[in-house]
């Protein structure tokens, strides 16, 4: 069997494919990362940040409406990030302000739902 990590980079670069996803990042509800699509450049400021943003709109949404959190989107003049998923793990997603954003979501949607297959098949056995 691959390693976790190894998995999980196969899963992001399935996703990139035939998006706009310029660099994307799974990290844990601790704001640490497990990988990315980069795996020279490991951001953790951007993880701390995805994480906290991921609280606050749990939070946010509980007090308004008590609602649940579903993904986050922060747009720029040039850049939009994606975060989705707010279990134990989520995945962050740049991408350029012009991108095809429906595209984007569903891509993220089944590299989401293939992560947390891998992490919870590796820590079953």
């Amino acid at each position: 069997m691959k390693p976790i990590s190894e998995q999980i980079t196969e899963t992001l670069e399935e996703m990139h494919k035939h998006t706009d996803i310029i660099e994307s990042y799974v990290i844990r509800k601790d704001g640490l990362i497990l990988t990315s699509s980069n795996p020279i450049m490991k951001n953790h400021r951007i993880a701390a940040m995805s994480a906290s943003l991921i609280e606050i709109g749990k939070k946010t949404l509980k007090d308004i409406g008590n609602d649940d959190l579903k993904r986050l989107l922060i747009t720029g003049d040039k850049i939009q990030i994606i975060i989705m998923g707010s279990s134990q793990v989520a995945l962050v997603c740049s991408l350029d302000s012009e991108a095809n954003i429906g595209m984007v979501f569903l891509r993220m949607k089944r590299a989401l739902k293939r992560i947390y297959i891998i992490l919870k098949e590796a820590y079953l056995d």
